[in-house]
């Protein structure tokens, strides 16, 4: 009996040095949590995250957090102010100098938590639809950093009949067609002229020019002759040689302009084969002897059914002819 009842004692001794123990235990963590907050630095595009003690200022926070900075950065809170709680966040805007190249201009800024749009805008610097920056517009900014506006011009480029919309930074049109890749053949014509400006909106318009010889045969047509023969009757015709056109070879400068025929000069012609020319005789002759120009039937009055016929003749001369 002796022995259950030390035993019992034991286990009742042990439960209450475990309980204690813990109690502790407990109270320690507690205590560590209420000094211990969780503390968030932003600096730009970096945020830091990590745990410290409570009641420490600003400045030493960034120390900890080995977050280095200059005076003319804004800092909020301010670097003496100390933090408390659970949670603690830091914002830190760095000051900057950048520089601005834009139209030819270098323009020097200087701002505090800014980003390259707020640069541009205090640089007076407005963008165009079409213009391109080296840096995203949202991009913060950094000590040093450096601002390229891009003026870029769109255009309309047609080559050889095809049409495309390009962006330049070019000024001219020898340049621009230079950037394009465009080579121009001996004869090839530009519109406007290579030293002309270009503007927003311009069309510059190459036109491919080809100029050739070309050779080909033509037929040459033959002439008709006529001539009179007194020995055929008048009025009458005839076909006494055919005429049978001839064969010459001429050569051509065709000038051709993106693929179609624009002109065509003659440069020479060789004949190969003459006409033959056709010949016509026409007759002169005139009819032998006289003529009835008419001829006028006259009844007699008996109605016998007789009478005459007067006759005139081309000659003028007249008869009268019974019937």
């Amino acid at each position: 009996m002796r022995c259950k009842e030390d035993a019992k004692n034991w286990r009742k001794w042990f439960q209450t040095v475990a309980a204690a123990v813990c109690l502790i235990f407990v109270v320690m963590l507690t205590g560590c949590s209420k000094n211990q907050m969780d503390v968030t630095i932003t600096d730009r595009q970096t945020t830091t995250k990590f745990t410290a003690k409570s009641d420490l200022t600003v400045e030493k926070l960034l120390e900890e957090a080995e977050i280095p900075y200059d005076e003319a950065d804004e800092i909020v809170p301010s670097l003496h102010t100390k933090m408390t709680g659970n949670n603690a966040t830091i914002h830190i805007s760095r000051h900057v100098k950048v520089s601005v190249l834009s139209d030819n201009q270098n323009e020097s800024v200087e701002l505090t938590g800014g980003t390259v749009a707020d640069a541009l805008k205090q640089a007076g610097v407005s963008l165009k639809k079409k213009d391109s920056v080296n840096h995203d517009l949202m991009t913060y900014l950094t000590d040093g950093m450096e601002i390229c506006v891009v003026r870029r011009l769109g255009i309309t480029l047609v080559v050889g009949g095809k049409s495309q919309d390009v962006l330049t930074t070019q000024k001219d049109v020898a340049s621009f067609l230079k950037e394009q890749g465009v080579t121009l053949g001996k004869h090839d014509r530009v519109e406007p002229k290579l030293k002309a400006e270009l503007k927003d909106g311009s069309k510059v318009v190459v036109k491919r020019v080809e100029i050739k010889k070309e050779t080909r045969t033509e037929a040459i047509a033959y002439d008709t002759k006529q001539t009179y023969s007194p020995s055929r009757a008048a009025g009458t015709r005839k076909v006494t040689q055919k005429g049978v056109p001839g064969k010459k070879k001429v050569t051509y400068r065709v000038t051709y302009v993106d693929g179609k025929e624009e002109s065509r000069e003659k440069v020479s012609e060789k004949v190969v084969k003459k006409a033959v020319n056709q010949v016509i005789v026409q007759g002169t002759k005139k009819k032998s002897g006289k003529t009835i120009v008419s001829k006028k039937r006259v009844d007699d009055c008996d109605g016998s059914g007789h009478g005459y016929y007067i006759i005139t003749y081309s000659d003028g001369t007249v008869k009268y002819e019974n019937y």
